[in-house]
């Protein structure tokens, strides 16, 4: 394959040559070739008369006292675009409506009755011990936290394993994201109103802001696309966004004690999941760089290699300018 491909490169290139060659030779051969055109000012002046003359018949109708209207050119290339865009969505639409019948594929299988078994077991463990520590830290409000937020996170822990959403990197780090969005959202000022539409409606005292319900839209779109673009995706860990921006009671306190479930989530898990013989759990840990770049730690020695180049090309940048200045001084 690569000596063919070699091969119709080279096969292209001397093609190619060829047609400059051709075109050289025609330029250079032909008495009324573009360069000899080009070359001659007579010739060059002649076809600025043309042009001129063009364009005046064409504002004057020819001589005969009409106005000829003009082209407008950028309404033309509008009109294009608009048509071009126009066919574009038609065909998405379209190819939309197809994708409504599915791709015609099988769903997921069932489990075995001993991995439901082992499934059962592990989230009930697992519940439990976070609604009595939920249950020993409420007596403070400042450490509440509410352990159904981890309902979902135990789903895809137990029942989805492999997947790289439930691991603990996904974990730790989407739970801290949404949350840090949702105090962020919280600072944001909301009026005494529901929705915008219904500002002609609200009450004299009412205060100025943005509404609750666009508060906490704007907060979920955050913590969602935030987690799509960091690979931090873990869907559960979404719904504290949308906590943390409706009630100002979720405070820094309340991470706190969400890292703290994340860890007796993480551990738990891992003591139980592992006695399995078909199961592993995590699979990774921090999940930085590929297994043939050396993993999580090849990635580390890299980035650590990285970082001493750059501090090393900047402190040789500095002495520089400092020996520049010390010669011009003296």
């Amino acid at each position: 394959i690569r000596k063919a491909r070699g091969h119709s490169s080279e096969l292209r290139k001397n093609m190619f040559r060829d047609a400059i060659k051709k075109v050289r030779k025609e330029l250079l051969s032909e008495p009324t070739s573009i360069a000899s055109m080009v070359l001659s000012s007579d010739a060059m002046e002649q076809l600025r008369r043309e042009r001129q003359a063009a364009q005046d018949a064409e504002n004057n109708g020819d001589g005969l006292g009409m106005k000829v209207p003009r082209v407008d050119h950028f309404a033309v290339k509008l009109a294009k675009k608009t048509y071009e865009f126009g066919v574009k969505g038609l065909k998405r639409i379209n190819n939309s409506r197809r994708k409504w019948r599915g791709a015609k594929l099988h769903g997921p299988p069932r489990q075995s009755f001993s991995d439901c078994l082992f499934c059962f077991a592990g989230v009930f463990l697992t519940m439990l011990t976070l609604l009595k520590v939920a249950k020993a830290v409420r007596s403070d409000s400042k450490w509440d936290f509410d352990a159904g937020w981890y309902s979902s996170t135990l789903c895809i822990v137990y029942a989805l394993t492999p997947a790289p959403v439930g691991q603990p990197r996904q974990i730790f780090a989407a739970h801290l994201w949404n949350m840090l969005v949702g105090i962020a959202c919280q600072q944001i000022p909301t009026g005494g109103f529901g929705d915008f539409m219904e500002l002609s409606g609200a009450s004299p005292d009412a205060e100025s802001g943005m509404p609750l319900i666009w508060v906490q839209a704007l907060a979920v779109a955050l913590g969602v696309s935030g987690q799509a673009y960091i690979g931090i995706l873990h869907p559960p860990a979404t719904g504290l966004s949308l906590t943390f921006a409706s009630k100002p009671q979720w405070t820094w306190s309340t991470m706190a004690s969400v890292m703290l479930a994340d860890c007796i989530v993480v551990v738990i898990s891992m003591m139980i999941l592992n006695l399995s013989e078909k199961k592993q759990y995590p699979l990774y840990w921090l999940g930085f760089g590929w297994e043939g770049s050396g993993g999580t730690m090849g990635y580390v020695r890299s980035s650590a290699r990285r970082a001493r180049r750059t501090s090393i090309n900047v402190t040789d940048s500095v002495r520089g300018r400092r020996k520049t200045k010390g010669e011009e001084a003296v």
